[in-house]
Parts: structure tokens; sequence; C-alpha cells
């Protein structure tokens, strides 16, 4: 039966319609627009949205699925869409079937298995010997349901410039998340996006700093070195236009650095961390995230980088580059759902306006996944994921969490 969402507010991803609709049949939106000007027929269905606002579904742009144990909280908060970067195929397949069923979670965008040269930097990581290879490999990977694909921290430059290449060929986005290599040798290949700040930022500095990693966690390599960094240069003048120019979408996952002080003190959104979480986080695994070994000057360090990645931020949202909203999940302290919350929350205090804000987890997101009409905005064909507000969130970005119901595939969960 048709149903239709009335009494609301409609922000479609684009603008506010009010008084407005969403009419849906199954999984699919049917029509959005103004309530005052149409009567629907005796077989629809009407919902009444009590004088709220509806938006899209939100997109985290950053997640690991195999290491989150509470996929329910996603959509909880409202996220009903995320982009996996690196589980492995069984997980992606796994997680997919129980989204068909009609588990509570959110649909899973997969960019394969991280993409590597010479060995895996990472499990599920994959490790190209040739160049060659790489069509092959893409193809695999593309029949195992990948959405795209990510270079990872050990790929060299024929590996980037072979996966770049193919993926526009095959038409679908291509990331990475590199150290080394400098992020604009990767935009001029025609990468179409850029993980991390550091990942961005990183060729801005004369040198990186090392860490003697058993001394202290590899997590501090994340910040050292950028606490030094000056935004007002001709390099980076000149990285923020090219990064405009080529049209990559950054994400720069504020949450993962916004750690320090420590993850135990954390209250995403204002959500108390689960006791369930907090254990799982204090098992050694998460080592390379902690802050082992610190001293007071490290910390020190860490906030003053934090600051200059949040200065950067500000300053790709005045240059026009596309910036998008991912988290890392479930990183330390990064609760699924909440914690792109807390995101959104980070990029207004860079200067983002609400709007820009909530743009970043819908139309932008959805961009980034060149899925622009399935999802992020509500228009006629895209999946009936919808999020029922109290209040404005154009108004505060904090009333996004005044979430009154969720809809997954056009079902209230």
């Amino acid at each position: 039966m048709p149903q239709a969402l009335v009494n609301v507010t409609v922000w479609d991803g684009r603008q506010v319609i009010h008084p407005g609709f969403v009419l849906w049949e199954g999984e699919r939106i049917s029509d959005v627009g103004r309530a005052d000007v149409v009567r629907f027929s005796s077989n629809v269905r009407s919902v009444d949205g009590k004088g709220g606002w509806v938006i899209p579904g939100l997109i985290d742009l950053h997640v690991h699925v195999d290491e989150v144990k509470t996929p329910e909280l996603f959509v909880r908060y409202g996220v009903t869409s995320v982009r996996d970067m690196g589980s492995s195929p069984k997980v992606i397949a796994q997680w997919r079937e129980a989204w068909r069923k009609g588990d509570r979670r959110p649909y899973v965008y997969w960019t394969g298995r991280n993409i590597d040269t010479g060995k895996p930097s990472w499990w599920e990581a994959v490790a190209v010997k040739n160049p060659r290879d790489v069509p092959a490999l893409l193809e695999h990977m593309r029949k195992l349901g990948a959405d795209g694909f990510k270079l990872y921290v050990n790929a060299d430059l024929p590996t980037c410039e072979a996966v770049i290449d193919y993926a526009r060929w095959l038409g679908v986005p291509t990331t990475a998340h590199h150290e080394t290599i400098a992020a604009s040798q990767l935009m001029r290949f025609g990468i179409t996006g850029i993980e991390h700040a550091h990942c961005l930022l990183h060729e801005l500095l004369p040198n990186r700093p090392s860490v003697d990693e058993k001394r202290k966690s590899g997590y501090l390599r994340l910040f050292a070195g950028f606490e030094r960094m000056e935004m007002d240069t001709e390099r980076t003048r000149r990285l923020m236009e090219l990064a405009y120019a080529t049209s990559i979408v950054w994400t720069p996952t504020l949450s993962v650095y916004d750690i320090p002080p420590w993850w135990r003190r954390k209250r995403p959104a204002g959500v108390a961390l689960p006791s369930e979480w907090q254990r799982e986080w204090a098992r050694p695994y998460w080592d390379f995230l902690s802050t082992r070994g610190w001293t007071a000057a490290d910390f020190r360090m860490a906030e003053r980088a934090v600051q200059v990645f949040r200065q950067f931020v500000a300053e790709a949202r005045r240059q026009g580059v596309q910036v998008a909203a991912g988290t890392d999940t479930p990183a330390p302290g990064v609760l699924p759902g909440a914690a792109l919350h807390h995101e959104l929350r980070l990029l207004v205090q860079c200067g983002f306006t609400p709007e820009e804000a909530l743009r970043a987890a819908t139309v932008v997101a959805a961009q980034a996944l060149r899925q622009e009409s399935r999802v992020g905005s509500l228009q006629p064909g895209a999946r009936a994921d919808m999020v029922v507000l109290s209040s404005n969130p154009l108004e505060r970005i904090e009333n996004l969490m005044s979430i009154q119901a969720v809809y997954l595939r056009g079902q209230k969960v």
C-alpha cells in the first residue's frame, strides 16, 4: 500500500518544502512536494509527521563494519547507509544478506579490499605484484560486490595510477588512505576521494617526525609534525585549488583525531558510551589507537594538531572543496551512529552552517558513492530511507538528535 508522510516540513537535500509530503510505496519514494497542492487517493495511507521535519537517511562515509558489534546503533541515530573501508567479502556478504532480510542495520557500500603493493599492510588487504594485474583484481572485487576501491598505505605510484585509471574506465569511485604519496599526485591521476585529514595534508610537511612505536602507540603518528603546519602558504593554496579543480571528496574523519583527552571521557553528541563498547575498546587489540607511552608534551602536540586539522577543514570549505562526513567507526570512543552526529558538530565548529554539515552526510556523501539517485536525498526513485525529527536541523545541528522516527527501506524501525 502506498504511504504518505504528511504534516511535515521536508528537507530533501537541496531545499525546504513546507508544508511538505513524502509519498512512497514499498522501498522506493514515489513523489515529494508541497502538501497543500495535492490530494491523495483513498488507497494511500497517511502518516502524521506531527509537525516535524523529515530529512534523508544519514550516510557515514568511513566505517569498518567487521569491527562493529552493534549495527542497530547506526539506525537508532538515523544512519541508514555506511561505506565500509576494507572488510572481507564474507563480512560484507553477511551484512548485506542480513539487511535484505530486514535486520535493523544500514545498507553497506564497500570499497573492496584495501589495495597495497608488495605485501599487505593490514589483514584483508590485497597486494599488487605488477600493475598489469590490476584490471583482473578490480574485476574480481566488482564481482564480489565492490562499489569502488581504496588505495592503502603501501600502494606505490604505478599501482595507484593503474587502479585509478581502471576504476575510471569502470565508472566507479576511488579513494585513498596514503601517508607517503602526495595527495596532489593522486588527484592528478584522477582519484575521486581522499580519506582522513592527515592524508590530504602530509605533503605540506617538510618532514614528518618518526615515532618509536615500541615506546609509544603508533596513533601518535597521526599528529606528529602537523602541530607546526602553517596554513597561509603558497603550497597550501595550490593544494586546495587542486582539490577544488579536480572535484575530489575529502572525508577528514575529524572524530578519529578528536580523541585526546582519551576516549573514556568522551560523550559523542552527548551519548554515554555503552559498557559493552567500553569493554571492547579496553582490549589490547586497540593499542594502535591508544595513547600508550604518551607524555604531557605529546598530548599538547596532538591537541594543537587537532586545531590545525580543523583550520584546514574550514579553509577547504571556504575554497569550495567537497567535504563529506565519515567517522572511522568503531575506533575507540567513535560510537556507531552517535559518532556521525559528533562529526557534524565538529564540521559546524569549523564554520559549516548546519545545512552544509547535513549535506556532508547526505548529498555530498551520495556523490562520493556515485549513488545520488538512490540515497542522500528525498526524490522519486530513491530508497525510502528517512529520518523524522521534532526540531529544525537547519537551525541547530544539535536538533539532528531530536529523532522521532527512522524509516529504513520504507519501514518504520
